[in-house]
């Protein structure tokens, strides 16, 4: 892309990872406008060294930008935390905490740009300086953005030329060894590079105890659902319970498939789900039977799918992208 060249992202879901497109540079600035909302306490903006962002083993976070918001506690002598806090992750140890004021106020509408220069980031507010965090990790390390809690996102922006097309970068992982995710948060995204044979998700989780419904879903770049896997515990709704697979074309859902073998989710009991990447479509396999396949309903392969989340009532044991 030419020098000058903004990507931009609108209304992306969180919590939102995607790879940096050409990388981070001195002179590359990223830059996020949203809504600070009150669904919890704080929210974090992160470059990440690897595709994985959360979890009990992380990859390095080069920047982790915490914005917080803590309630008054019923303890007179616990002050809330309503600072913004940068730090790094390294080896999977937090370094020294940077805190300055936070002036974002919840429910208001914010714009924040941070400015990769040669030795630290510059951070700016609404137009306004806020601070500088100085490098403790080589930028060129960096992958990945990723953004989760109590945010909206109405729009990112990746600004500066790119030096490197992202489909060339030597940054993306493509060395095929297996990932494991332990005990994520959910709702969880990782970012794929493909998903086409022999590539395969094995996810370990257990449905709460008073689940509504869970879902698994492959997204491609332009955060379209290639294959959405959703699960439908029974209820008055749908007695006997229910797996519904879709994808969208423009953000509009297509036809749905509901035929199933058997309904192999029960509240409270894990169970084992694999993922295959085919051809032209997805097979599930269910605690060690085959369940379904779900071919592709455009013009695309496994290698135009760039994302894999899962969302809803579901407590995951381990995922891993082999």
């Amino acid at each position: 892309m030419a020098e000058g060249t903004v990507q931009s992202i609108s209304r992306p879901e969180v919590p939102f990872a995607a790879v940096i497109p050409g990388g981070v540079f001195p002179g590359r600035a990223v830059l996020v406008r949203g809504h600070v909302n009150d669904s919890s306490s704080r929210f974090n903006i992160d470059f990440c060294c690897g595709h994985v962002a959360y979890g009990d083993h992380r990859d390095d976070k080069a920047l982790h930008f915490d914005a917080r918001f803590d309630p008054q506690s019923a303890w007179p002598f616990k002050k809330p935390d309503r600072d913004i806090v940068l730090n790094s992750l390294i080896n999977n140890v937090w370094g020294l905490e940077h805190r300055v004021s936070n002036p974002l106020t919840v429910n208001e509408h914010f714009t924040l740009r941070i400015l990769v220069l040669r030795d630290y980031y510059k951070f700016t507010l609404n137009g306004k300086f806020l601070c500088d965090f100085v490098h403790r990790i080589p930028v060129d390390r960096i992958v990945l953005l990723y953004i989760a809690g109590c945010l909206r996102i109405d729009e990112i922006q990746y600004q500066g030329a790119l030096q490197i097309n992202d489909l060339d970068s030597p940054q993306l992982n493509r060395t095929g060894e297996p990932v494991s995710v332990s005990k994520p948060e959910i709702p969880f995204v990782h970012i794929l590079d493909g998903f086409a044979p022999p590539k395969r998700i094995k996810i370990t989780g257990t449905p709460k105890m008073n689940s509504d419904r869970f879902e698994f879903d492959l997204m491609n770049d332009k955060e379209e659902y290639v294959f959405h896997f959703r699960v439908d515990l029974p209820s008055n709704r749908a007695p006997r319970g229910a797996v519904v697979r879709n994808s969208t074309k423009r953000d509009e859902w297509q036809e749905e498939e509901r035929d199933i073998p058997s309904f192999p989710f029960k509240f409270g009991h894990t169970f084992d789900l694999i993922l295959i990447a085919r051809m032209d479509s997805v097979e599930v396999v269910v605690d060690g039977l085959p369940f379904c396949t779900f071919h592709y309903r455009f013009p695309q392969t496994g290698g135009s799918i760039k994302s894999f989340k899962i969302y809803g009532d579901i407590v995951v044991q381990n995922v891993e992208f082999q």
